[in-house]
């Protein structure tokens, strides 16, 4: 047992906008800083996390995946003045059915660190937040203060014009880890999409059946895949050592009437790879836009 503990309240930013958007409303959410004090120069420390949230899916504005899960709120960890990404945690994940029944309580602890010099509230950044599609391979762990920047090119492979990624942030760094290094991507962005009659034409795209001009009237209601993500690690040959993938199982829904989805889905996504485990010393990243496999 450590010779003292305290626990310090630590501020959560909530992002009500994002929150309500795919249904979450925060009845209240509170974090505190814990620090364990062994010895002089000698601390372990972690943040825990607890609120309440409720489902509303009538405030729900726009659904672009046919999951019977509601999309997670999400606890967003960050260290003030780093250059590394933030790390993520699901604050719960249940079911629409489930969720919109009751008020929901989590509660959520971090993995623990050690330190020599004990971090302050002021030093770090705690953010509640969801959004339309997540796929983050993260821990709920206290960001390095510095990462190795890794080159990092967005190359759009698409074919068709309905539906767009947009990646409004990307970022690949060599982290250190406990007895490792781990090579983190860090993306995220919109997917945006054209008009009906675009999505129409990709919908039939790969349709050469059919015997009359397919239109709005007749196709409504359909849908359409947004693009998937690939991730390619390069050496300093161009080698390639490691390879990853975002398959969102996500579309864009055009209703009867040629109705469109009043927003473009907002998507974050977070991959964490071995460096140990690759044949070379990462240099490039490639995050590579492809079409949907539909």
């Amino acid at each position: 047992m450590g010779k003292d503990k305290s626990a310090e309240p630590l501020d959560v930013e909530v992002d009500e906008l994002a929150l309500s958007l795919v249904g979450w409303q925060v009845d209240e959410v509170q974090a505190r800083l814990v620090t364990k004090t062994y010895g002089k120069n000698d601390y372990r420390q972690e943040v825990v996390v607890s609120g309440t949230v409720r489902f509303l899916p009538e405030d729900r504005s726009d659904k672009f995946t046919s999951s019977d899960y509601a999309p997670p709120p999400l606890l967003v960890f960050s260290r003030k003045g780093s250059n590394t990404p933030p790390t993520y945690e699901r604050a719960l994940f249940e079911t629409e059915k489930k969720a919109r029944k009751r008020p929901l309580r989590f509660s959520e602890t971090s993995r623990r660190w050690e330190c020599s010099e004990p971090l302050s509230p002021a030093d770090l950044h705690l953010r509640l937040t969801a959004f339309d599609i997540s796929e983050v391979d993260s821990n709920f762990e206290l960001p390095t203060r510095e990462g190795a920047e890794v080159e990092v090119n967005v190359i759009d492979d698409t074919t068709r014009a309905g539906v767009r990624a947009r990646v409004s942030n990307v970022s690949a760094q060599i982290v250190p880890e406990s007895y490792s290094k781990t090579l983190r991507v860090h993306m995220e962005g919109v997917f945006e999409f054209g008009t009906a009659q675009q999505l129409l034409d990709d919908y039939v795209a790969d349709d050469d059946w059919r015997d009359e001009t397919p239109t709005l009237e007749g196709e409504c209601p359909f849908e359409v895949g947004v693009p998937e993500i690939e991730v390619e690690v390069l050496d300093g040959e161009g080698f390639l050592i490691a390879t990853s993938g975002f398959q969102t199982y996500a579309h864009i829904r055009v209703q009867k009437g040629g109705k469109l989805p009043g927003r473009p889905p907002r998507w974050v996504a977070q991959d964490n790879l071995d460096v140990e485990d690759m044949s070379g010393k990462p240099t490039r990243v490639v995050v590579r836009i492809v079409d949907a496999d539909e």
